[in-house]
């Protein structure tokens, strides 16, 4: 399907300094697990994204993104 939503990664949360490096998205580092989970649950709520468990201690955000729509090229009859 065309409009098909893409799965962008929006952000890293995690407790580990080696185990995330570079990319493209943000990365916040916490100091515990409890402050890595809580910074997840509120970047999720504010941002509608879905959190995943990298099983490294880091959680990886991800937002659905909607491809642009395509512009109508005609014109209404007048």
């Amino acid at each position: 399907m065309a409009d098909t939503p893409q799965a962008v990664m929006f952000a890293v949360v995690t407790v580990n300094r080696d185990a995330i490096g570079g990319g493209m998205a943000p990365i916040f580092y916490a100091e515990d697990i409890a402050e890595r989970n809580r910074t997840a649950m509120w970047l999720s709520r504010i941002t509608n994204c879905i959190v995943h468990d990298l099983h490294d201690g880091s959680l990886a955000l991800i937002v659905n993104a909607n491809p642009p729509k395509k512009s109508s090229s005609a014109s209404p009859a007048g």
